[in-house]
């Protein structure tokens, strides 16, 4: 079963902290909150291509790009629950043909 995750981090600034390594400060795998944060992702790389739009169409077709292609791994990796197929198990004979 593949297992998908955020991790929170705190990554330190100020002195001597430029190259400080980041510091994990919590994880979940609770689907809501991916969901949540899938959601917020997609709609953050839609308003940096809008962004681009304005200043440069070239670099914006580019961030589309990557706005859909990221919309795609997030789709798979985690989907919504209304999309996942209604699977279950039906024992010999007690289908609703029989």
């Amino acid at each position: 079963m593949t297992l998908v995750e955020a991790v929170l981090t705190y990554r330190p600034h100020g002195v001597g902290g430029g190259g400080a390594t980041p510091i994990s400060i919590g994880k979940t795998s609770d689907p809501g909150i991916l969901r949540t944060l899938r959601d917020r992702l997609l709609a953050q790389a839609d308003e940096e291509a809008e962004v681009w739009r304005v200043v440069d169409p070239g670099v914006a077709a580019m961030q589309t790009a990557e706005a859909q292609r990221l919309a795609q791994i997030l789709g798979f990796l985690l989907p919504d629950e209304e999309l996942k197929p209604d699977l279950r198990l039906v024992e010999p004979g007690h289908d609703k043909g029989a």
